[in-house]
């Protein structure tokens, strides 16, 4: 099985390029949505948000929902708190992750998008042999990113583009880019062709499978484990 890690700059056109790949019946792990998975109420990292931020008034008001907002606000520009933010999370969207990954392998999935916006940013590039990015002009991307978030001013659109590592870079240590300056028709068929490449054939597939079968079971089981530890801890806690 392939897991293909796809990212982008922001405004590039990832999210379309993840959307075409769905479509395709390819399996998708999400980061975003298991960001959001990992922080419902009760939830370990839930747990470790409200130790170090419930005092700054982080839920949603009548609600035991955090205030996904609100925190992203704080976070912005106060790195010691985005890092803080990142040690709370980020292991336990990794662990979610690997469940998923290792639950499509024993499904018998020749290819998997592990769709991670801030997949260089955060590392994960050094354990993918695989990894897209959804390129485009840096003026287009500009002029994108006004449009889709209603900015007017050209400053406050960079400042949210610089937050993330710049587009070159992340084409530099790519192993496959794809630039999205055109027609999202124009995108699709670049995919089109891109899966065709990269598909593995089924020899291939089965050989791994055999392989890994064994000690990719044996990792499942000591995940669903950790899972069960850290749900007693916590209610051991309460």
């Amino acid at each position: 099985m392939i897991i293909l890690g796809l990212t982008g700059g922001i405004a590039t056109g990832k999210t379309s390029a993840s959307e075409y790949f769905k479509s395709q019946g390819i399996p998708i792990v999400d980061a975003d949505q298991l960001a959001r998975l990992v922080v419902e109420p009760d939830r370990p990292a839930y747990n470790l948000i409200l130790q170090y931020f419930g005092h700054l008034h982080i839920l949603e008001l009548n609600s035991r929902n955090l205030d996904r907002k609100r925190l992203g606000d704080l976070i912005f520009n106060n790195d010691e708190m985005r890092k803080q933010l990142n040690r709370c999370t980020h292991g336990y969207i990794r662990r979610e992750a690997l469940k998923q990954l290792i639950e499509y392998f024993f499904q018998f999935q020749s290819l998997v998008i592990w769709d991670v916006p801030l997949l260089f940013e955060v590392g994960l590039d050094r354990y993918l042999s695989h990894t897209l990015v959804i390129s485009c002009d840096q003026t287009l991307q500009l002029d994108r990113l006004k449009q889709r978030d209603n900015l007017h001013d050209d400053q406050q659109a960079l400042q949210r583009m610089n937050a993330q590592i710049n587009i070159q870079e992340k084409c530099r240590r790519a192993r496959y880019v794809i630039d999205n300056s055109n027609t999202k028709e124009v995108l699709h068929k670049q995919l089109q062709t891109f899966i065709s490449t990269i598909q593995p054939n089924q020899m291939t597939t089965i050989t791994w499978f055999a392989i890994l079968f064994i000690p990719l079971s044996i990792v499942y089981g000591v995940l669903r484990l950790w899972d069960l530890f850290d749900r007693m801890k916590y209610r051991s806690r309460s």
